[in-house]
């Protein structure tokens, strides 16, 4: 059972792209059955529990298996919803696409993989399917085969192959000391008396890596590079989704690999928590100057999924909560909002977000959508943006940092800049004072219901956040 989340989406991509050319509507109609059963088929394996299933040995340390503990039934769940809804706008966003079907080919493979990377059993599972996850978000981003979109796709394929590589040479040295790359709650390290520095100093180049998919400075540029020029709902799962990929990276080698107690007031728990509130600081400026729609949103996520990272840095159970509620709204939220600026792009012709004044008369759903996520984004109740960033600003107090309050106040300073770069947009478009500077009409409704299904989702994350704390606080339990 566990092998069919990833194998059913990947069949379904490779049968798609063999078939012979027929009508446009039954090869999108195909793609999208392919990926309800795939979303069922993965829902369907998480809540059925924790379970683990060896593939294949390599050597007698090293094995292709997949386990479904909690994390990863959590990520399977947000995985398959996110998934699902952004691959049914997607077929009315490129319907009259040429290649839309080399688009369906490969976004169908890449759940497959996102499957395989959520239930990883151990480090050397995670990088192969980290490294297919990105060979195959490639030609996502590539999509258009412009100059410009063939460079972004260029320079996000570079960037994740020096964070790939970073990450492989720590799990050399797991290997060499733990002789095994599995994961386990606390970390897999046993005497390691003398090598604690040296250890320390790996887990900081693989954090390095893995926050270079995430988004953290110093290697954030490829994703207000790649967002642009990438079709929206592309840029919708790249956000939402795959930044999440080096988050979970992150997860796996603080608290399943090198363990809290060996990084929890030491040096590489201070930088990174730097590196994060830079990254945090620096994205909400950015994105405040920035004109252009979808890359004001990809500086916006460069600062967002740092949230979640400050709250893994601050190695506290609070913490470590409240970056899986973010990881969870901020998907949410951040598909919202790159599906309801591509349908204001695709329908009106206008990419910059200074220029949408009355846009709001023409798209009043798309807009309404895109104004609860931006609620959301900074953090008002009772979105799901309030309850993660609470629980964020609580474990940043409980860090024991020389200067606790620090994290909160980066946090709120973003969270006003958020405000500054996302209001303006629905104010101007829903009031706008005169007669709309943008002409076009609303979305068709395969665009507009996936994108509002979203919206609606992010707000009942913050109305009823208890299941998810719950789980949460489980999955933390098991690791401090």
């Amino acid at each position: 059972m566990l092998i069919l989340p990833l194998l059913l989406p990947i069949a379904a991509g490779l049968l798609l792209w063999a078939l012979p050319r027929e009508d446009a509507g039954l090869e999108r109609a195909f793609t999208r059955l392919a990926l309800a059963a795939s979303a069922a088929c993965a829902l369907a394996v998480a809540f059925a529990g924790e379970r683990e299933v060896t593939i294949w040995r390599l050597t007698d340390g090293l094995r292709f298996a997949l386990r479904t503990d909690g994390l990863a039934r959590f990520y399977m769940v947000l995985l398959a919803v996110v998934w699902l809804l952004a691959g049914w706008y997607a077929g009315a966003y490129n319907a009259h696409d040429e290649h839309a079907r080399r688009y369906d080919c490969f976004y169908l493979c890449t759940f497959g993989a996102l499957m395989g990377l959520s239930m990883s059993a151990n480090a050397v599972t995670f990088y192969m399917f980290y490294e297919m996850m990105t060979l195959l978000t490639v030609p996502l981003v590539m999509h258009n085969m412009d100059r410009d979109a063939v460079a972004a796709g260029i320079k996000y394929l570079i960037y994740s192959v020096f964070g790939a590589s970073a990450a492989l040479l720590g799990i050399f040295f797991i290997m060499h000391f733990a002789g095994s790359t599995d994961f386990a709650p606390g970390g897999i390290l046993g005497n390691i008396a003398g090598s604690e520095n040296l250890l320390r100093a790996i887990a900081f180049v693989m954090l390095v890596g893995f926050g270079v998919k995430a988004g953290m400075f110093p290697m954030h540029a490829w994703l207000p590079t790649a967002h642009p020029v990438a079709p929206a709902p592309a840029s919708a799962v790249l956000s939402g989704v795959i930044t999440k990929a080096g988050v979970l990276g992150a997860i796996r080698t603080i608290f399943y690999l090198f363990g809290v107690d060996l990084l929890r007031g030491s040096w590489v728990q201070w930088a990174l928590m730097a590196l994060t509130l830079i990254t945090v600081f620096m994205g909400s400026l950015l994105a405040l100057r920035e004109k252009l729609f979808k890359k004001r949103l990809a500086y916006s996520s460069v600062s967002q999924v740092s949230y979640v990272l400050f709250g893994l840095s601050t190695m506290t159970k609070l913490g470590l909560v409240g970056a899986l509620l973010h990881v969870c709204a901020h998907s949410l939220i951040k598909d919202t909002l790159f599906l309801s600026a591509g349908s204001i792009i695709h329908e009106t012709g206008e990419v910059r977000a200074d220029r949408l004044t009355g846009v709001g008369k023409l798209m009043p759903k798309t807009l309404a959508a895109f104004t609860v996520a931006s609620l959301g984004l900074i953090g008002i109740p009772p979105t799901g943006g309030f309850i993660s960033k609470w629980y964020l600003a609580q474990g940043g107090l409980a860090s024991g940092s020389a200067i606790p309050w620090i994290g909160p106040a980066v946090l709120l300073c973003s969270a006003l800049m958020t405000a500054g770069y996302l209001l303006p947009v629905s104010i101007h478009g829903f009031f706008p004072g005169s007669e709309p500077c943008v002409k076009g009409h609303e979305a068709p409704a395969a665009m507009w219901v996936p994108t509002l299904i979203l919206a609606v989702l992010s707000v009942l994350v913050g109305l009823f956040p208890g299941a998810l704390v719950h789980w949460f606080e489980g999955v933390a339990a098991a690791l401090f």
